[in-house]
């Protein structure tokens, strides 16, 4: 490459970086409304900014409810289970011994992400509570009062499945074999009405989840073939994950008041305030401190990895808004701090391969350079593999903090394995032919070969 088409390239490289920095990191005016800086426009979880609470006791109207701390802990786990179907990311919930009445019992205190006075949040607290079974009505009148089905495992599983193109959200209801046959058995071929409920209003009136219209009725059609599911339409997305969510498991075993009259309390970030500003400078300095250490321990070397981590890092912080869905909480912080150690390793391997290159061979600079990128390139890439499977099983078992820790690390493995092969070459290919001193720019020197005498 030329040294007149080198500088023109990295001039506008270095332009092009200016501005994303900019936009990544300050706020300014932008005609008659402020541009908040990509930094800014992170959406962060509960952990990070605070959120709301709920304390789950138990009913004491049901005298037949003993609880231990062991079964508490069950609940606990199962209301967790049911708010990651529900879309919560970072949550805490936990069993917690009440000491204020003469008979000690456990109660559930759960914190997400939200605000005081939100109702969707209110109604997914109330759903995850929901006490009791699935129960099935059926009949030939409308609003139908015959139970069927008891005693029956009908539903295997049940999903949201998104929007419908029509204002309306969808969620898909997989029965059993067993479940489909006796609906089927039960149903003469006459119009049919179909009810599903779970749970109970303050009023002792059952709560339900699904009621075919006289206009709507029950349409054993779906069922023809070897389909086992039905399709399901909700006017809102929360809505239809909440039914989806009680179609799937039911209620709990065991019934729960929310205190407070089943509304959130406004909590701070458990970390303090500003946690979120600390974990930014914290990010910021580690990185600074790496890129300084590189550039005055590998000099030229040092440059081409350091500009190849400034995109690593630009590149991470904008998939952040970028990727639909990434909430950020302190999972996702150690997720980002991990990705950049991984990558700063795969950088100073290349680096070491490349020095060791040149004082161990005849090799010149360029041949050197060549030679270390070839060398580095599979331990890199197994490198990245290992940890990127990593990730992806810790994104597909895990769940809460270390889910949050998964999705940015996984994304910033994937990252981290361009910038380390490709913009590190790249920035490579840019400098070279502007420095006449190669040897001394690049700080590497031949070992000297000491004869001895006899």
């Amino acid at each position: 490459m030329s040294k007149k088409k080198s500088i023109t390239l990295l001039t506008i490289i270095s332009v092009i970086l200016a501005i994303v920095l900019t936009m990544t990191f300050l706020r300014f005016e932008m005609g008659v409304k402020d541009y908040n800086s990509a930094v800014g426009a992170i959406e962060l979880d509960y952990d990070m900014t605070g959120g709301v609470y709920y304390n789950l006791t138990l009913n004491q109207s049901d005298e037949d409810q003993q609880v231990s701390e062991e079964q508490t802990k069950e609940v606990a786990k199962e209301i967790g289970q049911r708010l990651e179907v529900l879309g919560y990311t970072a949550y805490m919930v936990k069993a917690v011994k009440n000491t204020d009445k003469d008979v000690q019992d456990y109660e559930i205190r759960v914190e997400v992400k939200g605000s005081e006075g939100d109702l969707n949040i209110d109604r997914d607290m109330l759903a995850v509570a929901t006490y009791g079974e699935l129960k099935f009505y059926g009949g030939t009148e409308a609003n139908p009062t015959t139970q069927i089905l008891e005693g029956v495992d009908v539903i295997e599983d049940a999903s949201f499945y998104g929007a419908t193109g029509d204002g309306a959200y969808a969620l898909t209801i997989k029965f059993t074999e067993q479940g489909k046959k006796e609906l089927l058995d039960i149903i003469d071929g006459s119009v049919y009405f179909l009810k599903v409920t779970c749970g109970l209003y303050e009023n002792g009136q059952e709560i339900p989840l699904f009621n075919s219209t006289e206009q709507n009725p029950f349409d054993t059609s779906v069922f023809d073939g070897d389909n086992r599911e039905i399709g399901i339409q909700s006017g809102s997305e929360q809505e239809a994950k909440r039914m989806a969510m009680l179609f799937k498991y039911g209620g709990i075993d065991y019934r729960y008041d929310i205190a407070n009259n089943g509304k959130g309390i406004t909590i701070t970030s458990a970390f303090g305030e500003d946690i979120a500003l600390k974990s930014m400078v914290a990010i910021i300095t580690f990185i600074v401190v790496a890129l300084a250490l590189m550039i005055v321990v590998y000099k030229g070397l040092g440059i081409m990895s350091a500009l190849s981590l400034l995109i690593f890092i630009l590149a991470e912080t904008w998939l952040l808004i970028g990727v639909p869905g990434i909430v950020v909480s302190l999972g996702s912080i150690m997720g980002i701090i991990g990705a950049t150690v991984i990558c700063i390793f795969a950088m100073l391997s290349l680096l070491q391969k490349i020095k060791d290159s040149f004082e161990n061979t005849q090799k010149t600079v360029k041949a050197s350079i060549s030679k270390g990128f070839k060398e580095a390139l599979l331990p890199t890439i197994n490198m990245h593999v290992v940890v990127g499977i990593v990730s992806l099983l810790l994104f597909i078992f895990a769940s809460g903090l270390v889910k949050s820790f998964a999705i940015t690390f996984g994304i910033g493995v994937v990252v981290s394995l361009i910038a380390s092969l490709v913009f590190t070459r790249m920035f490579n290919a840019l400098i070279m032919p502007l420095v006449s001193n190669k040897e001394k720019f690049f700080s590497i020197k031949k070992e000297e070969i000491v004869s001895e005498e006899v």
